[in-house]
């Protein structure tokens, strides 16, 4: 298997990973085996039922992830001299995110550390992504470092709405508006949740707006798989904003949320992959 193959596969992993992370808080399965880190009520394989099934799934999944990340780093120690200090940083990364989801049973799951949990694990998707397209290495036109720049800003400001909306799930947020476009009738609410419910709202308006301009500008400038991967995030933009409002409409669906939550993962990927894809060729005109 090449090297961005097995970024590829492991970026995969991750995604599930996340969604089984998605579905561990929307179904309440955090608190499903107590205290207990890795073990599971003392058991190392429990009965996979009710919550347990979510909640120590999303732990083997981990597991999973954790096993492919440290072949990764292996494999480009060996095979990738130039990429081979990603490596390191991408297992620091998973023992972070499994110490923190250690501390989230053990504490209880507090708001801040579950929120904290969710960046690393974006933060570490992204690093998979960053791996995958400069093992693959593929030959890019020249674009304007200004339009590379707006991609990466959109796909900044993608991950930045990702948190935000952590936070609000988190904070119970989710449902502080139960209409929309509207917040109990106002544009603007006077209770703190329906306030940050409204700022997640509005946030979306922008990096709607940032994503769309970036996306359109780049299949401008693109052809072929490219051009296909430029135009990519409009779709993944209208379907993202659709699963927000069904989200509000089916009184937070555990389906709707969670597809929310990996087309927002997708969004992203998507965004950083043509932002990273079309690095050398704007390197090298810029120099």
């Amino acid at each position: 298997m090449r090297t961005y193959q097995l970024a590829l596969v492991t970026a995969l992993a991750c995604l599930g990973l996340l969604i089984a992370g998605g579905l561990v808080h929307a179904t309440g399965s955090g608190m499903a085996c107590g205290s207990d880190w890795p073990l599971c009520r003392g058991e190392a394989f429990p009965r996979l039922e009710g919550g347990v099934l979510f909640e120590h799934g999303h732990r083997l999944a981990a597991l999973s992830v954790t096993v492919l990340t440290i072949v990764l780093a292996a494999v480009l120690w060996r095979r990738e001299r130039h990429l081979r200090w990603l490596g390191p940083i991408a297992v620091g990364l998973v023992i972070v995110q499994a110490l923190l989801g250690m501390l989230t049973v053990r504490w209880n799951l507090p708001m801040a550390i579950k929120t904290v949990h969710l960046a690393v694990s974006m933060a570490f998707f992204c690093l998979l992504i960053l791996i995958g397209v400069r093992t693959l290495a593929p030959a890019t036109p020249t674009v304007s470092a200004r339009l590379r720049r707006l991609l990466g800003v959109a796909a900044l400001f993608v991950y930045l709405q990702i948190l935000l909306g952590a936070l609000v799930r988190h904070t119970g947020s989710g449902l502080a508006c139960p209409d929309v476009p509207l917040c109990l009738g106002r544009l603007w609410p006077d209770w703190g949740p329906a306030q940050l419910q409204m700022i997640h709202r509005l946030a979306a308006l922008v990096v709607a707006g940032v994503v769309a301009v970036a996306s359109i500008g780049a299949a401008r400038a693109l052809a072929g798989p490219l051009r296909a991967l430029a135009l990519a995030p409009l779709a993944l933009l209208g379907a993202q904003i659709t699963l927000g409002v069904l989200s509000v409409l089916s009184m937070l669906g555990i389906a709707i949320v969670t597809a929310h939550l990996a087309t927002g993962a997708l969004l992203l990927a998507n965004l950083l992959a043509l932002y990273l894809a079309l690095a050398p060729r704007v390197l090298e005109a810029a120099g």
